[in-house]
């Protein structure tokens, strides 16, 4: 596997070095210029209205210690700069770093003449890094990186540690180029090909924008080539798995919260969450939409849209193993009544069953300030089809127990 293929793209530096030609930055950018990697180079941190620019950055490399330019002018007779580094220059680094991951995620690497182990304690109590777990911040002494390669060799020591890294890069290989094939492809077809999908939409009720967005999406995945991920990373033993972050990454495969949503974009899967307060005691009603995405999109007026919802409630745990329940647990499934579905994890890892006896119409502008989430495919259609299964379901005589 070459590492190195994975950094394809631009990359920033930040160090007030990267002009002094016996300097260990410039001994680094060496190694990675010589691999055709494009380098934007800073001698101070870019301003916050260029953070935003960096979306689509391969990587960041920054020194811990930027010195601050000083007119000489304003230095008093008989006064010297601080040699070591100041707080203010560490809060300046911390500050960036957390506009930083709020517009990009991509590997930040810190190579520095500091010390490491200062800067990661710092990096974990600013929360830009978790103790013990992998991370997309890598802190390196540039003293250990000097030599004909070994940038890339540390890079890749680091990044075989780092699933999520590894991960992201490998991926935006192949979206890349399937990216190009997308809109080269439809660009021969029709240079307007946007405005006649655009029509399309129109004529057919749809939300245009949605649609269009949906039509890209779904066309850029049937482009991309079977994914090959190294099987050495990912199934490498590392770092015992807790079980409510396992419960955190199973909901976040088949559930998106209401921060990641459009507030006006409803939805096939909209996940309810409804507060109720009687005699002071606050309950809460569930309710996720079944509802077929092509009806709620013609709708006249959005907020009139009718949304068909079930009920759902909290599953008590303790229960799951109790075949009586309904809701019995095993070999990674539930085993569930005709009247019913299961679903874990949403709502912060909430195990909940949505039953079918009771079908509940309700109004998209009465419930949509109460949306806590979006139940994904193709967890939403095995529900829907549950449902369909159940309306048109064949009452049978039931067996008597002492028969069997």
């Amino acid at each position: 596997m070459n590492m190195k293929a994975l950094f394809s793209g631009v990359a920033i530096a930040i160090d007030d070095e990267v002009k002094a030609p016996t300097s260990n930055i410039v001994a680094i950018l060496k190694q990675i210029k010589r691999e055709g990697i494009p380098v934007v180079l800073y001698e101070e941190l870019p301003s916050k209205k260029t953070i935003p620019h960096l979306k689509n950055l391969s990587f960041i490399i920054l020194d811990w210690n930027l010195k601050r330019k000083v007119s000489k002018q304003l230095i008093l007779p008989g006064v010297t700069l601080p040699s070591g580094i100041t707080n203010e220059v560490i809060q300046d680094n911390i500050e960036f770093l957390k506009q930083v991951v709020k517009e990009v995620y991509c590997p930040i690497f810190i190579f520095t003449e500091e010390d490491v182990a200062d800067i990661i304690a710092k990096l974990e109590s600013e929360k830009l890094c978790v103790k013990d777990r992998p991370n997309n911040i890598f802190v390196k002494s540039k003293s250990q990186l000097k030599g004909s390669s070994r940038v890339f060799t540390e890079i890749t020591k680091w990044l075989a540690k780092n699933p999520s890294v590894y991960v992201l890069k490998e991926w935006e290989r192949e979206y890349q180029t399937s990216k190009r094939k997308l809109f080269a492809d439809f660009q021969e077809l029709s240079p307007l090909w946007p405005k006649i999908m655009w029509k399309t939409f129109q004529f057919d009720g749809d939300n245009k924008s949605l649609a269009l967005g949906e039509l890209i999406s779904k066309n850029l995945h049937t482009r991309m080539t079977p994914f090959t991920f190294s099987d050495k990373i990912l199934s490498k033993r590392g770092v015992a798995v807790q079980k409510k972050e396992l419960r955190r990454v199973l909901e976040g495969e088949k559930y998106i919260i209401n921060a990641g949503l459009h507030g006006d974009d409803l939805a096939t899967g909209d996940f309810f969450k409804v507060s109720n307060n009687q005699g002071g005691n606050q309950t809460f009603s569930y309710y996720l939409n079944i509802r077929p995405q092509c009806d709620l999109l013609r709708e006249s007026t959005v907020n009139d849209t009718e949304l068909y919802c079930l009920k759902g409630r909290p599953v008590d745990e303790a229960t799951l193993k109790n075949k009586k329940t309904g809701m019995f647990f095993d070999k990674g499934q539930f085993i569930e009544k005709v009247n019913h579905a299961v679903v874990p994890f949403l709502d912060d890892g909430v195990v909940f069953e949505f039953l079918f006896k009771d079908l509940k119409i309700k109004k998209w502008g009465a419930l949509k300030s109460s949306r806590i989430g979006r139940l994904l495919p193709p967890h939403i259609n095995r529900i829907q089809q549950k449902y369909a299964f159940y309306l048109q379901r064949q009452a049978l005589p039931s067996t008597p127990n002492n028969a069997i």
